[in-house]
């Protein structure tokens, strides 16, 4: 039986990310592959970063009305538009690409982001390659989302990997969502500086100096529950049952930007703080709060809350305050729990 699977493959600067989610107790069933992807490569002689700033609407995309994939799309980039880190146009290569893929996990029963040759709907062995194939373009990093649930922008949204990767700094997104399975394809083109398998944290779209991104957003209404041990690798394997995660992003297209937390806060609806932790990016330890967890997994320029338990229904308060490469940043927002 397949299971309900979640897979994201992302890049923290140089280091291979790759995800798995199931519900209850992570890993695949039905032989689905969780290697790591290609490490990307650089330049022989290093290029500056170029970038765009985040789009605040794409031309309407070519699904017709009624299409799962037009509402995983639409939900994907409306949500990115009120976060602030842009909108991402449609490829139709990498649409068929991930239909192409979306063929081969059902074929072969798998949430997987690989592909094996010989196995039944084979077209590349990982999304790169797999794009390339459907006609996408050479010059660019791809990378790759992948679920057992069709309505997988919400449960991307209620996670920790899976959410900084899908609000990151992609610029282009393929879609396939039938048959119980979802794929997202994502394209970084501008400011590449090369191509293969991954997300690279240079390039794309960027926040501009001096913004901040977050998630819930503003009022948003969100579960209460996120259940930590379904993430593979799993932000915190003694938690069976944790809080809806709370994200706080800045800009970081640079390998030496770093963004500390001198204290991360969550108040409940009954005025009480609620017990959390705080995970930051490994080079962010330093200079942040003594609890402050350091986790390799965790992108530069973000930082986690991750309540200790569920949330019980009501209105939230988040309270940030920090630096980005020195410099102070503090920001306060509220949303809802149902």
């Amino acid at each position: 039986m397949k299971c309900n699977t979640i897979l994201l493959s992302a890049f923290a600067t140089a280091a291979a990310l790759s995800l798995a989610a199931c519900g209850g107790g992570g890993g695949d069933e039905g032989g689905g592959s969780t290697q790591n992807p290609t490490t990307p490569t650089t330049p022989s002689v290093p290029q500056a970063p170029s970038s765009v700033a985040p789009a605040t609407s794409v031309p309407a995309p070519t699904y017709s009305a009624g299409d799962a994939r037009l509402t995983a799309f639409t939900a994907l980039n409306d949500y990115r538009v009120k976060m602030g880190v842009g909108a991402l146009k449609q490829d139709t290569a990498l649409d068929v690409a991930a239909d192409n893929h979306l063929t081969y996990m059902k074929s072969n029963s798998v949430i997987t982001h690989e592909e094996i040759a010989g196995k039944q709907g084979f077209t590349g062995v990982n999304p790169y390659e797999q794009g390339v194939a459907a006609g996408a373009s050479k010059n660019q990093w791809i990378s790759q989302a992948a679920s057992g649930s069709t309505d997988c922008v919400t449960v991307f949204k209620n996670s920790v990997y899976h959410l900084q990767g899908i609000t990151s700094n992609q610029e282009t997104l393929g879609v396939a969502v039938r048959d119980t399975y979802c794929v997202l394809n994502f394209g970084v083109v501008t400011g590449a500086n090369g191509s293969g398998y991954g997300l690279p944290q240079w390039g794309g779209q960027q926040l501009q100096t001096g913004s901040v991104a977050y998630s819930p957003i503003d009022n948003e209404s969100v579960p209460g529950t996120f259940t930590a041990t379904g993430e593979q690798p799993s932000p915190a394997p003694d938690l069976p049952s944790a809080g809806h995660p709370v994200m706080f992003r800045v800009p970081a297209p640079n390998a030496t930007d770093v963004l500390t937390v001198s204290s991360f806060t969550l108040v409940g609806p009954n005025g009480s703080p609620v017990a959390a932790r705080v995970l930051v990016a490994s080079a962010a330890k330093t200079g942040s709060i003594a609890t402050a967890i350091a986790d390799s997994y965790v992108y530069a320029g973000v930082a986690f809350l991750l309540p200790t338990q569920p949330l019980t229904a009501g209105t939230y308060t988040a309270t940030f305050s920090g630096a980005r490469n020195g410099t102070a940043i503090s920001k306060s927002w509220s949303f809802t729990v149902f």
